[in-house]
């Protein structure tokens, strides 16, 4: 007998979502995990979309029109239905295996610090075929070891290292941080991840759970370059939460220049950060963060005497430290417990005054994803610890 309460909420919204969407619903009301509630959330489809959930028998079943327009405002709509005390991600043209929530949930009970669990994912094409390119092997070669909670919260201010159609998180948490931002679409998922990272594990299970189709009416092809501006912006509203005493605006270097400095020197100043050139004397007192685009070179920006003495990482972006943060003391503690007495916490360093939230300390959480890989462990927030 099914519970009144299901154990999973899952929020599938759709926009047109003919011809994949009979296998999206067919991958969820297949799981080998049955208690669950699967919300379809119609965002105004006018091909078949419509017509087929209506031929769709299951109790399990829901089907509602969006609140608002558009995916954030769709998956708004289902977390505010959602019963469940977990809710399930799933896309209308990917497909999940059949044990792909059992496995989630079995982690997810074992493990109950986690907030979020993600799957690695297959690459498919239109018919369902394997697609191997440059950015798949990128994913399998950056992305696909990040699986613990430390490696995610390292690795994920450079990059999102999670597929948002496969993960599965709790309810409550995602609520308390807002739900999803309109804002930040198309990289909403992102947004998301950065706003639960202070304070939520993340982490992703090894196997390929979730099958991800690629084709070229996919939302995420269709404008890529305004999904990399959300990104950027998304990475600056994070660093402002990690960093709140950053001056407004911040004067920002980017010693590249590529597409990506480009978009950084136009997205900045929205978001409180005045772009500077990179001159020779760019690290002096002149300079609050620097951003490095070109991700080859961070290894070296990052191993430069004046980085690791004065900045701290948080994955491309580096921050100058104010000298105090260094030395935690009983007079930074008294300060930390005016600011916020609710957030004292023991950071990287294990200095029992420092909380990245309230400023006394800029964790390093951010790390290259070849020093993930390698299990490079040497980064701390202080000098010397």
């Amino acid at each position: 007998m099914r519970s009144e309460t299901p154990a999973i909420s899952v929020l599938l919204p759709v926009r047109n979502g003919m011809p994949y969407l009979p296998a999206a619903v067919d991958s969820v009301l297949g799981q080998t995990w049955g208690d669950f509630e699967l919300i379809v959330i119609d965002d105004g489809s006018t091909d078949g979309t419509a017509n087929y959930l209506q031929g769709v028998i299951d109790p399990r079943l829901r089907v509602v029109e969006s609140d608002e327009p558009g995916l954030a405002g769709a998956l708004n709509t289902g977390l505010a239905l959602a019963r469940a005390p977990r809710v399930a991600r799933q896309d209308a043209d990917d497909r999940s295996a059949p044990e792909r929530f059992e496995r989630q949930m079995a982690y997810l009970d074992a493990h109950p610090e986690v907030t979020v669990v993600a799957t690695c994912a297959e690459f498919v094409d239109h018919d369902g075929r394997a697609v191997e390119n440059a950015w798949t092997s990128s994913v399998r070669r950056q992305q696909d070891p990040s699986e613990t909670p430390d490696q995610i919260r390292s690795l994920m201010p450079l990059t999102c290292c999670i597929t948002h159609g496969s993960v599965l998180m709790g309810a409550d948490a995602v609520r308390a941080c807002g739900g999803y931002d309109a804002a930040t679409v198309p990289a909403e998922d992102y947004d998301l991840w950065l706003r639960l990272l202070p304070d939520h594990q993340i982490a992703k299970l090894s196997a390929r759970l979730y099958e991800y189709r690629v084709h070229p009416a996919q939302s995420s092809a269709l404008r890529r370059r305004d999904q990399t501006v959300s990104v950027i912006a998304a990475k600056l509203r994070f660093l402002r939460r990690q960093v709140p005493w950053l001056p407004w605006p911040a004067r920002l270097v980017l010693p590249c220049d590529d597409r990506g400095a480009a978009l950084f020197r136009e997205v900045g100043p929205s978001e409180g950060y005045e772009t500077k050139p990179a001159e020779r004397s760019w690290w002096r007192d002149s300079t609050d963060v620097v951003v490095v685009t070109d991700f080859s070179a961070l290894p070296r920006v990052a191993a430069a005497d004046t980085i690791r003495a004065d900045y701290a990482q948080f994955g491309n972006m580096f921050v100058r430290r104010r000298p105090f943060y260094n030395r935690p003391s009983a007079s930074c503690r008294r300060t930390l417990a005016a600011l916020n007495p609710k957030r004292l916490t023991t950071c990287a360093c294990a200095h029992s005054a420092c909380s990245s939230r309230a400023g006394a300390c800029i964790a390093s959480i951010a790390s290259m994803a070849e020093a993930t890989e390698s299990g490079d462990d040497s980064a701390h927030c202080c000098p010397g610890a």
